[in-house]
């Protein structure tokens, strides 16, 4: 029940921050406690709450130092990852940030701009990643 319920929460997340730049907080509210809840189904709630503050915790502190870059929905979207990817949440993380970033530089260097001044919905890549792992592990969830 688990990967349903995450996969429906990255489509929708990714889909309004493509379209509007924000992510709800009604979603990824109902998507934490959804996760919490089956994770404390499988007696794992705890390293759950653990692998979704350990991932966001980063993610936090860049938007704390720089707010314009990233918006708190992409925290709250790489926490609810975490809670159900466990320790798998870094390499899917590694993979979204990658492909976030390459794609970053090749839309730059097609409209002659500095990497810096790209900005890109981070939702849709933090998917992807998250995405890749589901499909590498079978869909199975720590």
């Amino acid at each position: 029940m688990a990967v349903p319920v995450l996969v429906i929460t990255l489509l929708i997340a990714s889909a309004t921050d493509l379209r509007s730049r924000e992510i709800p907080n009604w979603l990824m509210a109902g998507a934490a406690l959804a996760g919490i809840g089956l994770a404390a189904a499988e007696g794992r709630a705890g390293s759950a709450v653990l692998f979704g503050l350990l991932a966001a915790a980063p993610f936090l502190l860049a938007n704390l130092i720089r707010p314009e870059g990233m918006g708190m929905g992409d925290v709250k979207l790489v926490a609810v990852v975490g809670l159900y990817l466990g320790q798998q949440v870094w390499i899917a993380l590694v993979i979204g940030l990658a492909l976030a970033g390459l794609t970053g530089v090749l839309i730059a260097l097609g409209r002659r701009l500095p990497p810096s001044r790209t900005a890109l919905p981070l939702a849709p890549f933090l998917a992807a990643g998250a995405g890749i792992m589901l499909a590498a592990t079978g869909g199975a969830l720590q």
